[in-house]
């Protein structure tokens, strides 16, 4: 289902798939380091957890739309795949209808929680990085992923109308 898509979102999808893609590296090559200089030298890197965690936020909230349009997430297949196609459809937009509900709620309220946070200036532990900008990041992926969803709904509906 993924040719389908608008040429737009696939580009911002696979430009946040890129991106995930080095964070995962990054979250490795700053794991590595981090081993090797407390190892070495009995000095770790500073923030170095910090550094992986919003990393791994990235990596999070990046990839959710790809594996989207790829049909990369656990489904209960062995029983779906017992039912009529209709049925396996119906099920499908249910999915995706609540789905795109539950995410859309979500990236709604982190950007609330975010805009919060940038009002009161949290900061990181460690490195102080001001945390509203991870908590945006990570809701841009909700979005893009909410955007995803429900181009599948409206595609199951103008599907059955032709």
């Amino acid at each position: 289902m993924e040719e389908t898509r608008p040429t737009v979102l696939k580009r911002i999808e696979k430009l946040m798939r890129n991106l995930a893609a080095a964070s995962l590296i990054g979250m490795a090559l700053v794991t590595g380091a981090d081993v090797l200089m407390r190892g070495v030298f009995n000095q770790p890197i500073f923030g170095s957890e910090e550094i992986v965690a919003i990393l791994g936020i990235i990596v999070v909230g990046f990839a959710l739309p790809y594996a989207h349009s790829q049909r990369s997430h656990i489904g209960v297949e062995i029983l779906v795949r017992r039912l009529s196609r209709r049925t396996r459809s119906a099920v499908g937009l249910i999915t995706n209808t609540a789905t795109l509900i539950l995410i859309g709620i979500l990236t709604w309220r982190m950007f609330l929680y975010a805009a919060s946070q940038a009002e009161t200036g949290e900061v990181s532990m460690n490195l102080e990085l001001p945390e509203y900008m991870v908590i945006y990041i990570l809701a841009a992926g909700f979005l893009v992923y909410t955007i995803c969803l429900a181009v599948d709904v409206i595609k199951f509906f103008k599907k059955s109308e032709g």
